[in-house]
């Protein structure tokens, strides 16, 4: 359990949690803490599964699972060193209520933070005060609004641009998309003035400043929420922002945690490669290149060359893309 303060290579390379800046930043804030090596600093991920396969009934269920990061990286994530803390049970998944059943999880760590436990030292071989913290947790976008407590849907999906999140209602896909990217390129890049690749405007807005701790803390500051079957509307928030305050900010020390919440990558990996694969195909299942999408390009007055085409038998025809794909081509893919 010290092997991340007495045997880890510290030249400056990120091989491991404790090489990045959110992880320094920490010890510097509690340097009681960090003085022990002992104490645990530990990650938080939680997602849902069915435990009875594709072929059984609609079920979910939560493990709430930590990981001491203490440890090396090739024996953090290892079964036997994570430590399955909570398992919800379904058949239907906790969603904003998550943090009913994180309480009793909560108030131990708290302890931990505060007290901590005595604890054998088979190494030392005597018994020391094991002291615990949650430096950040691990969950796919859905997740990630369910403990955060930031609505990962509707206008304001993306937690990071907050409430200057850019977005545009899809009239025909019935789904909002997110503009503004061009926003994160250097000034004078030459995407900015690209209005045929991208949808059909110029660019010249500033990257949003990153969430602050003190600016979610004064967002949720006078929000009104309630959990469990009787909740009702959330009052004291822009709408379609905050659902709830984190269970999390009741830890001594979270608010001062330079990151709080991560993306799991390989989620975002596999859903990306998915929509890919299955747009170059033509494939029914996640195809996003469908009519939907073509006439919310018409509404946009964007690429007139892919609008829909009315043929005199009654039937539309969709004009080939780029990426459009004959049948010899997707055989040899395939």
């Amino acid at each position: 359990m010290r092997w991340h303060d007495e045997e880890r290579n510290k030249d400056g390379v990120l091989r491991h949690p404790a090489d990045f800046e959110a992880w320094k930043t920490f010890d510097n804030n509690h340097l009681d803490f960090a003085k022990d090596p002992c104490n645990i600093c530990l990650g938080l991920t939680s997602d849902g599964f069915n435990p009875f396969g594709k072929k059984g009934k609609d079920y979910s269920t939560w493990p709430v699972i930590l990981m001491p990061y203490n440890l090396p990286p090739w024996l953090c994530m290892k079964q036997e060193f994570i430590i399955l803390s909570l398992l919800i049970p379904g058949p239907k998944e906790p969603g904003n209520n998550i943090h009913i059943f994180l309480e009793p999880l909560i108030e131990e760590l708290k302890e931990l933070w505060d007290v901590g436990v005595e604890t054998y030292d088979a190494f030392a071989k005597e018994t020391f005060q094991m002291r615990a913290a949650i430096m950040w947790t691990i969950n796919d976008f859905p997740a990630y609004g369910n403990l955060s407590g930031w609505c990962t849907k509707g206008e304001f999906g993306c937690p990071y641009c907050n409430i200057h999140t850019q977005f545009r209602w899809l009239k025909n896909g019935k789904k909002y998309c997110y503009m503004g990217h061009r926003s994160f390129l250097r000034l004078g890049h030459k995407y900015q003035n690209d209005t045929k690749s991208f949808d059909g405007t110029t660019e010249f807005l500033l990257a949003p400043c990153p969430t602050t701790r003190s600016m979610v803390l004064n967002q949720v500051s006078d929000i009104n929420f309630t959990l469990g079957r009787l909740s009702k509307k959330v009052f004291g928030v822009t709408k379609n922002t905050w659902k709830k305050r984190s269970i999390f900010f009741t830890l001594p020390y979270w608010k001062n945690n330079l990151v709080r919440h991560n993306l799991d990558v390989m989620h975002i990996e596999k859903n990306v490669c998915d929509n890919v694969i299955y747009t170059m195909l033509g494939l029914d299942k996640k195809l996003k290149d469908n009519l939907e999408a073509r006439l919310d390009l018409k509404e946009m007055n964007i690429r007139p060359s892919l609008w829909p085409q009315q043929q005199t038998n009654g039937r539309t025809y969709l004009p080939p893309t780029y990426f459009t794909m004959s049948h010899e081509e997707k055989k040899i893919i395939l």
